[in-house]
């Protein structure tokens, strides 16, 4: 059975997870980055074709106002994503996604800094 139109499952979750992360360390959200951390670290739309999916839930948490496009400029053909205030207080809800992304990075630090045997 198909969810009513603008609510929000552990996909458009993970989507503001990763919005707000890359906010909160100065990094710029797009539809091809966003489809790259969901299949890295949350292992799911895999496949190339999985990609319209993803713009699928962004033009969705658009549309509710949870998140915001900023249009593409002259010499870039991306559009950018932000949170809004209303994705912001969200945030209680995909706070266990953003824990993982904030988890990765821990490991991936460790691993950089890990003497060499």
């Amino acid at each position: 059975m198909p969810k009513p139109a603008g609510t929000c499952g552990a996909t458009k979750m993970k989507i503001m997870a990763i919005i707000c992360y890359n906010s909160e360390n100065g990094h710029e959200s797009y539809g091809y980055s966003i489809w790259q951390t969901l299949k890295e670290h949350f292992h799911m739309y895999i496949t190339d074709d999985d990609i319209r999916n993803v713009y699928h839930h962004l033009n969705g948490l658009c549309e509710v106002d949870l998140i915001s496009r900023e249009g593409a400029t002259s010499g870039d053909m991306r559009c950018f994503y932000n949170m809004t205030e209303q994705g912001f207080a969200y945030k209680e809800k995909y706070r266990q996604y953003l824990e993982i992304l904030y988890e990765s990075q821990q490991v991936s630090l460790r691993r950089r800094f890990e003497p060499k045997v």
